[in-house]
Formats: structure tokens, sequence, C-alpha cells
């Protein structure tokens, strides 16, 4: 009987051992799959983030080359948002430009608090390194990393004699223009084309914006763009500046 109990006892043991064992091997296969999968999510935040940082470059002539793996995240787009440019008494935009965004999101990694990486939320910059943005979100299920630059670059240049005040608004507009080529592993970035418009004797500018990270447009007049305006006419400079986003 003895002998019976000690085989019935190690059997039990052995049935323990191995479903302990399996639960280990589960949680480290488990565990190692999720390891990959931030990893990956990690490294397009990273290439995000280069293609935000090194956009001034871009505006200024370059060229920008970032490679990316593909696994179970690539780089995509959307239409985001608009910007819409209104003068004097017009009731329909004398321009109205697309605002893509370039996107990666991984269904594999947990959810992420949403922040700015790169740049912030606001709609008009004093500075062309901060027109590109580059917040994470989460939505529809999915951790997203998203690159826009739905925004004005702002430049004013006011002056003041006994006829009055005159402003010059200098103004720039960068226009995301994704392309997809599979299989190229990598993204380039590079300045396609640049269109500059004027407007003088403008007594009512206003520009609307609708960027990726709001739920509605947002109207904005000459003091929005400069704090200091204190009415009279404005003489406007609007370039806008096509950049080419090539994903494989």
């Amino acid at each position: 009987m003895n002998g019976v109990s000690e085989v019935f006892a190690t059997v039990i043991m052995t049935g323990v051992l191995l479903a302990l064992l399996s639960l280990v091997l589960g949680y480290s296969y488990l565990a190692g799959f999720n390891n990959v999968y931030r990893a990956e999510y990690l490294y397009y935040r990273q290439v995000l983030l280069s293609m935000a940082t090194n956009m001034f470059y871009v505006l200024n002539g370059g060229d920008y080359v970032v490679t990316y793996p593909r696994s179970t995240m690539a780089l995509g787009y959307r239409l985001s948002g608009y910007v819409g440019v209104y003068v004097n008494s017009s009731t329909s935009p004398v321009l109205l430009l697309p605002c893509y965004s370039i996107t990666a999101a991984s269904y594999s990694t947990y959810a992420q608090p949403p922040r700015y990486l790169y740049g912030n939320s606001s709609l008009v910059v004093d500075d062309p390194r901060l027109v590109p943005s580059v917040r994470e979100f989460y939505e529809n299920g999915s951790a997203r990393i998203e690159l826009d630059t739905c925004r004005l670059y702002a430049s004013v240049q006011a002056t003041f004699d006994r006829l009055g005040s005159f402003y010059y608004f200098n103004l720039m507009v960068v226009v995301l223009n994704p392309v997809l080529s599979p299989g190229r592993g990598f993204a380039e970035l590079y300045a396609s084309s640049s269109s500059t418009y004027w407007y003088s004797n403008v007594y009512n500018l206003t520009v609307v914006v609708k960027s990726p990270a709001l739920s509605s447009p947002v109207t904005l007049g000459p003091r929005d763009i400069y704090r200091q305006y204190t009415g009279g006419p404005v003489t406007v400079s609007l370039t806008v500046v096509n950049v080419t986003v090539v994903m494989g």
C-alpha cells in the first residue's frame, strides 16, 4: 500500500509541476511577444519623432530618409483636417488646404495616455521648428502615434506713423502629401513645391483650422495670430509648402 501511495503522490506532483511549467512557459511566451510589440511601437514612435525634428531641414531644401521594420505595424496616413483662409468679405475660402497626418497604430501594446511627444496643440507658432507635432493617444482599440503639420507659422512686422498702423503678416502652412510605395522599407521626406499668395489692404482676415487633435474647427482672427494687433489694414503673404512623404 505504501508503494501505491508513493506512486500516486509522484503522479500528482508530476502533474502539478507540469501544470506550473505550462503556465510559466505560456506567460513567458506572451511576455516575449508583448516585449516585441512594445519595442516595435517605441521604434515607430522614434521614426515619427525623427521626421518631426528634421522637418525644418526639409523645409530648407533638404531630403530626409528614415528606415523602419515591418511586422505588426506600418506607417499610414489619413485626412485629418484642413486650413481655410478667408479675406475681407469672402464667403468662401480663397485657399482651402488639406491636413494629412502620418500615423502608426498598434493593436498589440497597452493604451497610451494622450500627450504630445513633440510640439504642442497651438494652432499658431512663431518658430518653424514647431510647425510639426507628434502626439500619442488611444483610439478605436489601438495605441496610436500621429505626426501632423496642421497649424500656422506666423512672423508679423508692424509699423506705426502719423497715418496709422500697418501690419505685414508673413504666414506659412506646411501640407504633407503622403505617397505609399510598398516594399521600400523606409520613408523619405522632401519639399516638392511651394507657392506664395499675396493679399493687400486686408481689413478682415479669418483663418479656420481643423486639426486632428480638435473635435471641431477653430476660427482665428488677426489678434489670434498677432496679439499686439490693434486694427488697421494688413498685408498678408501666405506661403504653402508641399512636403512629399513617401512610405513603403
